[in-house]
């Protein structure tokens, strides 16, 4: 396992063990992890992608620029970022493409985030990573990390937008 991988699988599992355990809080949000709404939207029409990323998880992921339009015109709607280590993220939303429904080249590899199933694509002739998540059966999204020089750090990258994004995005079914 990459020096790289190493942090983020150890932070899934504490985020994991936070967020299993016995927080009996009477606010809302999901118990022990904080900045994540329990008011998931029922689809993805009329969600704005850079809203997907609040401040808290802009500070964690090192952004900070606002976000802007991003250029994937085949979405439905897209909004980008400069991340802290030079490379850049596109979180894209296709609200009539489903995971299953999505032509993905081959040597893509099944991942999961938060429960909800996924796709990832390591992009070597120009690198970085595409990582696609189920929203619903028939909605999807596209987090693409580029400019980078090493697609192994993009796709890095990718995950951890991919699980800021996730609390916000329909709940997984």
């Amino acid at each position: 396992m990459s020096a790289r991988v190493l942090p983020l699988v150890a932070g899934l599992l504490l985020l994991t063990a936070c967020s299993s355990g016995g927080n009996t809080s009477g606010g809302t949000g999901t118990p022990g992890v904080s900045g994540i709404s329990s008011q998931r939207p029922a689809s993805l029409d009329g969600v704005d992608p850079c809203t997907l990323l609040d401040d808290k998880g802009r500070g964690a992921l090192g952004i900070a620029t606002p976000p802007h339009n991003g250029v994937n015109v085949t979405a439905t709607s897209s909004c980008g970022w400069l991340l802290g280590d030079g490379y850049y993220a596109t979180v894209s939303l296709f609200t009539q493409v489903g995971l299953d429904d999505l032509a993905v080249p081959a040597g893509t590899t099944a991942t999961t985030v938060g429960g909800r199933p996924g796709k990832k694509v390591l992009k070597t002739a120009d690198p970085g990573c595409s990582v696609y998540l189920a929203a619903t059966a028939h909605s999807s999204v596209q987090i693409d990390v580029d400019q980078g020089k090493d697609p192994e750090v993009a796709c890095y990258d990718a995950l951890k937008v991919a699980f800021v994004a996730d609390g916000r995005l329909p709940a997984a079914t």
